[in-house]
């Protein structure tokens, strides 16, 4: 009985992971490769954004953002969920985070190309990402700190091999919604990057 469960869980949660990974996530062109590593090149993304006062609310800004695209905006336009969700001014290491920590979802290219509606939450905000190089680790167990720190270190650290220079600090992107097991899930964190001169 217990292996019948536990073969339904994962059977469940396999399906589910297929169904998150079809939505739209951002383009990117493969610059680089090296195991878990990759240097990217993204075009510019709008992003929609809910400030936290400390990364513990991270389920009340995500709340807001569902508002915001089942919407709770000005031209109450229901706008598709798009994948990573990002957090911005995480405090994982000794170098702490000068930002306040935010979470961002990407917004779909058919909003932007028809016009993307402003927030009627003023605590929510609409930015971009400019285009450009951007060096990715990916990493296991999105809800450790250690994870988080280990990935981010190892990057640096992989960036200064790669003779490129760190510009900003780093964004953690997560692509899959918690039912997901830790073990299928994808998780980066992103720093852009310049070539040293």
């Amino acid at each position: 009985m217990k292996i019948l469960l536990l073969l339904t869980v994962l059977t469940i949660s396999l399906l589910s992971h297929g169904m998150v990974h079809a939505i739209e996530k951002p383009d990117f062109k493969l610059l680089k490769k090296d195991g878990k590593f990759e240097l990217r090149q993204y075009s510019e993304l709008h992003i929609v954004t809910a400030t936290m006062e400390e990364e513990s609310q991270r389920n009340q800004a995500f709340r807001k953002l569902a508002g915001y695209i089942g919407k709770k905006n000005e031209k109450g336009q229901k706008i598709a969920m798009t994948s990573p969700v990002l957090i911005d001014g995480a405090k994982v290491t000794e170098r702490e985070s000068t930002l306040k920590p935010s979470m961002s979802f990407v917004v779909p290219k058919n909003v932007v190309e028809g016009g993307i509606p402003k927030p009627n939450d003023p605590s929510i905000s609409l930015s971009k990402i400019e285009g450009g190089k951007f060096a990715v680790k990916a990493f296991k167990n999105s809800n450790s700190d250690k994870s988080r720190k280990e990935a981010l270190e190892e990057l640096r650290v992989w960036i200064g091999k790669q003779k490129l220079q760190a510009i900003g600090e780093a964004s953690f992107a997560f692509y899959d919604p918690p039912w997901i097991p830790q073990m299928f899930r994808t998780n980066e964190v992103w720093i852009r990057v310049e070539k040293v001169e």
